[in-house]
């Protein structure tokens, strides 16, 4: 059965000097891994681009339950981005999403209401005009909605979050897995905005880095198996 389907690229790897493996998010097959007939030298290049990471494509290939590499039939950019590309800081972002994207998601079936939060997410991300220093956060916090461990909410009198339990608290948890202080209060602000409201969150870059880590350490206390995330160390260099 042939799939024609839209797609988030998340991941190339060189196959050959004329095709890449390309790890695609798909709207209707899940996780795929697909083999990209790029061509050579600079005819190689048009392709190429439409491979970037977070890339809007539209691709078609044959279901086969049996192998486990697709060969693409057609690859076309379904939405051109216009920022990512261009932007240092956004472009640090998109490689930072696409890898926790690629470590979090398993599954080689659709999730239309998954794919369609993480091209909306792109597509902000995209347009976005102002500041984009807390759009990787929030990212975090409304990932973890469709990956089954959105934060619990809190009242005024819970200055801590546990990690281990996805819920603020009014007491210092037993284990180390926790945030306090000031993390604690800006990671609430975050969890109750809306996402395009990202940039109203004021914080240093050393609160800042201190969230993401505290993220991160969240998405490895619940995603089991999950390697270690590298990207967010280029956007700790960015923001620094």
């Amino acid at each position: 059965m042939i799939i024609k389907t839209s797609g988030i690229v998340l991941s190339t790897i060189r196959y050959s000097d004329s095709s890449v493996i390309a790890k695609i998010y798909t709207e209707k097959a899940g996780l795929q891994s697909c083999m990209v007939r790029t061509g050579k030298g600079k005819n190689a290049l048009p392709k190429l681009a439409m491979l970037q990471p977070l890339s809007l494509v539209e691709v078609s290939f044959t279901n086969d339950d049996r192998k486990s590499l697709k060969n693409l039939r057609s690859m076309e950019r379904e939405v051109a981005l216009n920022g990512i590309p261009f932007d240092t800081m956004k472009t640090c972002i998109a490689l930072f999403m696409a890898e926790v994207i690629g470590r979090a998601i398993a599954e080689e079936e659709g999730n239309a209401g998954m794919f369609s939060f993480l091209k909306n997410a792109i597509l902000l991300l995209d347009h976005t005009e102002g500041s984009v220093n807390n759009f990787h956060l929030k990212f975090l916090v409304e990932f973890s909605r469709y990956l089954g461990f959105y934060p619990h909410q809190r009242s005024a009198t819970e200055s801590y979050f546990d990690l281990m339990e996805g819920e603020f608290s009014a007491f210092e948890p037993i284990h180390p897995y926790f945030m306090e202080g000031l993390v604690t209060q800006r990671f609430h602000e975050l969890v109750e905005i809306e996402m395009s409201a990202h940039s109203t969150v004021r914080m240093t870059n050393d609160i800042r880095r201190q969230l993401l880590q505290k993220l991160i350490d969240y998405y490895r206390l619940h995603l089991h198996g999950i390697k270690e995330i590298n990207a967010h160390k280029v956007l700790e260099e960015v923001l620094s």
